[in-house]
C-alpha cells in the first residue's frame, strides 16, 4: 500500500475508538501523541504529498528506543538504582522495622455492628408486606 494513502489521523482515531469501545481509559500521553502526529502529518504532507512518515521517523524512533529501552538504558537504570540503594541501603532494615512496629501499634478499625442495619431491613420488609396485603384486600 502506498504511504500517501495511510492517514496517521485516521489510524490514531481508530485506536481511540477501539479503546472507547472496550471501556478502556485513554491516557493523556496518547492524546498528546495523536495531536502531535496529526500536526506532523499535516506539515509533512503539505511539503511532500508522497512522504513516507514511517521511513522519515525511523531514525528518531530507533534513537529513542536505544537510549531509553536498549542495553545502555538498562545499565544506566541499574547504576542509578545501585546509587539509591547505597544511600538508603544501610537504613532500610531499621526503616522496615519502624514501619512494621508502627503498623502493629495502630489499633484495628472498630467493627460496626450490622444487627441494627439488618433489623431495619427486616422491619421495612414487614411493613412492605403488610402494606401489600392491605392494598390487595382493598382493591380486590
Amino acid at each position: 500500500m502506498d504511504a500517501s494513502r495511510i492517514s496517521m489521523a485516521r489510524l490514531l482515531s481508530y485506536l481511540f475508538e477501539v479503546t472507547e469501545q472496550f471501556g478502556m481509559e485513554t491516557r493523556t500521553e496518547l492524546i498528546l501523541l495523536q495531536r502531535t502526529m496529526v500536526v506532523v502529518e499535516g506539515v509533512a504532507r503539505s511539503l511532500d504529498a508522497n512522504i513516507n512518515i514511517w521511513k522519515t521517523a525511523r531514525p528518531v524512533v530507533e534513537d529513542y528506543i536505544s537510549r531509553n529501552l536498549g542495553p545502555q538504558a538498562v545499565l544506566r537504570d541499574l547504576w542509578r538504582t545501585a546509587q539509591v540503594l547505597s544511600r538508603f541501603g544501610p537504613r532500610l532494615p531499621q526503616m522496615a522495622q519502624d514501619a512494621l512496629l508502627a503498623q502493629a501499634r495502630t489499633p484495628p478499625p472498630p467493627r460496626r455492628s450490622r444487627l441494627g442495619e439488618r433489623l431495619g431491613y427486616l422491619a421495612g420488609g414487614v411493613v412492605l408486606a403488610f402494606a401489600s396485603v392491605a392494598v390487595w384486600e382493598f382493591w380486590f
